[in-house]
């Protein structure tokens, strides 16, 4: 049978990472590829204690129906958060939506802001899950190069300046996905300037923020300017399949997202927020959260990094980063790393190919490796394969 499918799916890629996932449910696969939190880092028994709480303390309304913009405890402590942390108000009602995880954000600030042709501004390498949310709404990505200090926002400005107008600037200044890079103070500030000065919208996605194991921390470009919206999420400190995240925003944005939302689906799980926010609001919980799981990614970066380089030597580089979950390399004999990776699922081990980042995906000699899921054990066994994978196919 023929089916007739919109325009607007005819770019619409699929997933390098979630095509790989099939591959990495193998038994004897060591898996760099997927960037999944370590099961390890759940709180299991502080979720059970608190669902069998509020099941038998707060009956049917906890299952019940909820706001669009989310259950009222959960926006209160987003609130008093990131008041905090942009260091000026944030208002519980106008300016926060919770979402069904930060990428329905992406989505829905996609449907209400972009209409084909517009232009978005995304870093390269580039979240593959936010190319993949915007370019269903048929975009033209203005790509900036980034470095270890993030994106090159004086040539950003360059751009500007001769007469780019962008619909939103797409960053992730901590720990990004896949470069590992954090953004300069320097260039935060340069960057809400910006916004500012050419009436830009920023959308700052800040998944990895709380998993910072060096250095010290950095305010959200948020806290410079009110031209942001503000994506997060409790995937990676708490854990990813409750699908919960929220956006910070102004109040003219935030309006036509909550439209949008109720017309997507209704609202997130009233369960899995109320759950949340009584876990995250008790003193001092979500400090030791984070004191005992960084130390997991610490010590995962750490294996990794130290076995890449005694195995390869100088036929990779990289950077070590600050936080997160991934390392991004890149081989100096190896100009396809999509012809490396054949070799290497052969030998046991997937990553996924630097091209996979990339808006023309055309082949490279970059890769991202994720630490955040194998034991410091498992990362060194890894990496002996892939060394064997780069021998084959050098």
């Amino acid at each position: 049978m023929s089916y007739h499918f919109a325009t607007r799916t005819a770019g619409l890629r699929s997933s390098a990472i979630r095509d790989l996932l099939k591959v990495t449910e193998m038994s004897d696969m060591l898996s760099l590829a997927g960037g999944l939190p370590t099961p390890d880092s759940f709180p299991l028994a502080d979720l059970r204690r608190e669902a069998d709480r509020l099941l038998s303390e707060y009956g049917p309304r906890v299952v019940q129906y909820s706001a669009t913009d989310g259950v009222v405890e959960l926006r209160q402590w987003i609130a008093d958060q990131y008041t905090s942390e942009f260091a000026r108000p944030v208002a519980v009602e106008g300016e926060i939506i919770v979402t069904h995880g930060s990428q329905q954000a992406l989505d829905l600030l996609a449907k209400v802001l972009i209409d084909p042709g517009d232009v978005v501004v995304s870093e390269s390498p580039a979240y593959l899950g936010a190319v993949q949310a915007l370019e269903l709404f048929q975009p033209r990505f203005e790509v900036i190069p980034g470095d270890e200090h993030g994106m090159q926002v004086e040539l950003l400005a360059e751009r500007l300046a001769a007469g780019l107008r962008p619909r939103m600037v797409y960053v992730v200044p901590n720990f990004h996905n896949p470069s590992g890079a954090t953004m300069s103070l320097a260039r935060r500030r340069h960057l809400a300037d910006l916004a500012d000065q050419h009436d830009l919208l920023i959308v700052e996605d800040d998944p990895y923020g709380a998993i910072r194991f060096a250095g010290e921390p950095l305010p959200p470009i948020a806290s410079f300017t009110d031209r942001v919206v503000y994506l997060s999420t409790f995937s990676k400190i708490v854990a990813p399949g409750f699908r919960v995240g929220w956006m910070i925003g102004p109040p003219e944005v935030m309006s036509w997202v909550a439209r949008a939302k109720q017309a997507a689906d209704l609202h997130t799980s009233s369960f899995a927020q109320f759950l949340l926010a009584n876990v995250v609001q008790q003193p001092g919980w979500l400090d030791a959260q984070k004191a005992r799981i960084v130390p997991m990614y610490r010590d995962r970066c750490v294996a990794l990094a130290d076995a890449l380089e005694a195995a390869l030597g100088d036929r990779i580089s990289f950077h070590r980063p600050d936080g997160g979950m991934f390392l991004w390399t890149r081989f100096t004999d190896i100009p396809d790393t999509t012809a490396l990776l054949q070799h290497a699922l052969r030998e046991g081990v997937a990553f996924v190919p630097g091209n996979a980042f990339t808006i023309d995906q055309v082949p490279d000699s970059k890769a991202r490796f994720s630490y955040s899921t194998l034991s410091p054990a498992q990362l060194g066994a890894a990496v002996q394969r892939l060394a064997r994978a780069v021998d084959a196919a050098s």
